[in-house]
C-alpha cells in the first residue's frame, strides 16, 4: 500500500503540484499580434484591453473567481503588483464568464485593490484560444505575444523572450 502511494506521487508532474508553470511553447498565438476588445471593467468603466498596456510589456491574465489555481495566482499578483509594474510590466486581468458583481465581491472578500476586465459572455475565449483558466499571455512592448502559460511563474520577466 505504501509503495502504491509513493508511486502515485512520484509520477505526478511538477506542474500539477503547482511548482512549475505549464508553458505553451507550441501555442499558435506566439509571435502574433495580441487580439484586442473593448470590455467593461469591475470599476464600472469600459476600455480597450490592450490600451491598458500603454506601450509596455504586459501579462494578460484570464481568470475566474471559482478557479482554485486562479485563487493562488491572484494572491501572488496582488502581493507583487507594485514590483511587477516597477519592472515596466502591466498586469491586465480579464475575468471570463462571470458578472461584474461576482468579481467585485471576490475582490472585497479577499481585500484586493485590483481591477479586472469583465468578459461575461466569454468573447475572448476564441481569439485567445482559451482552454481553461488561469491562462497568462505575455505580450511585449510592440503588442506581440511572446509566451502563454497556465500558472504565474516566479521568473515572469523571462517569459517575454521568445
Amino acid at each position: 500500500m505504501i509503495f502504491l502511494v509513493l508511486f502515485l506521487f512520484s509520477t505526478v508532474p511538477a506542474w500539477a503540484m503547482g511548482h512549475v508553470p505549464i508553458q505553451s511553447e507550441g501555442s499558435p498565438l506566439i509571435g502574433k499580434a495580441a487580439p484586442d476588445a473593448v470590455l467593461p471593467k469591475s470599476d464600472g468603466t469600459s476600455a480597450s484591453i490592450l490600451s491598458s498596456r500603454q506601450g509596455h510589456k504586459a501579462i494578460l491574465v484570464f481568470w475566474a473567481t471559482w478557479c482554485p489555481h486562479c485563487y493562488e495566482d491572484m494572491g501572488n499578483i496582488n502581493s507583487n503588483f507594485k514590483s511587477i509594474e516597477q519592472n515596466g510590466i502591466r498586469i491586465i486581468l480579464v475575468d471570463i464568464g462571470e458578472s461584474k458583481e461576482s468579481v467585485q465581491e471576490y475582490f472585497i472578500r479577499r481585500q484586493m485593490n485590483l481591477k479586472s476586465f469583465i468578459d461575461e459572455d466569454s468573447t475572448m475565449q476564441t481569439s485567445y484560444r482559451l482552454i481553461g483558466v488561469p491562462t497568462l499571455v505575455f505580450i511585449d512592448e510592440k503588442g506581440i505575444i511572446r509566451n502563454v502559460t497556465h500558472l504565474f511563474p516566479s521568473g515572469y520577466t523571462n517569459y517575454f523572450i521568445s
